[in-house]
């Protein structure tokens, strides 16, 4: 895997994204690579944690979003992922099979809801990486940080199913609480 290569063809157009998508698909590549240690199909999984937001591509503005925002648009950049991900995985040289399991990761992601073992890897790595103070500050209004944070406390241990994460998860929300309040 040329991971430089990778990075170099998916990073422009995760920048097209919402504010702080870049950085935040580098901490989902990270939690990927912890969660995703040893398997095979790795390098797919770190593709798709890479891409997975690309779906956002130039349908928002650079401010930092509401979580009704949030809402509003993300039936539309959930819909615009299949042709993006086809277009800059093509151009990376994927065949159809590659392309088709990061089609369906990226879909888990979208949807938040893991059906298959790395289904589960990429959406706990999504939920993970939020679970951060720079992701707060790099993507929404801070009036918006606690209301996040409500939501991820309320719904984010339904979508966690691997045994890392389920152990990770607690102390990762317990930090973030405890970020807002210094940073507020």
């Amino acid at each position: 895997m040329n991971e430089e290569k990778i990075i170099s063809i998916i990073r422009p157009n995760i920048e097209r994204c919402r504010p702080g998508d870049w950085e935040h698909a580098k901490r989902v590549v990270r939690w990927v690579k912890e969660l995703g240690t040893g398997r095979e199909d790795l390098e797919l999984l770190i593709v798709a944690g890479y891409i997975h937001d690309i779906g956002w591509r130039d349908i928002v503005s650079k401010d930092k979003l509401t979580f009704e925002k949030l809402l509003e648009m993300e039936p539309q950049a959930n819909q615009n992922s299949e042709p993006y991900v086809r277009e800059v995985l093509t151009q990376l040289e994927y065949d159809e099979s590659q392309i088709s399991k990061v089609l369906r990761l990226v879909s888990a992601a979208d949807k938040h809801k893991s059906e298959s073992e790395d289904e589960e890897i990429i959406v706990d790595a999504d939920q993970l990486s939020k679970l951060n103070i720079d992701h707060l500050k790099d993507k929404f209004q801070k009036t918006e940080w606690f209301k996040m944070y409500e939501i991820w406390a309320d719904n984010f241990s339904n979508r966690i199913k691997t045994q890392k994460a389920k152990i990770l998860y607690p102390d990762l929300l317990k930090s973030l609480e405890a970020s807002i309040k210094e940073s507020i």
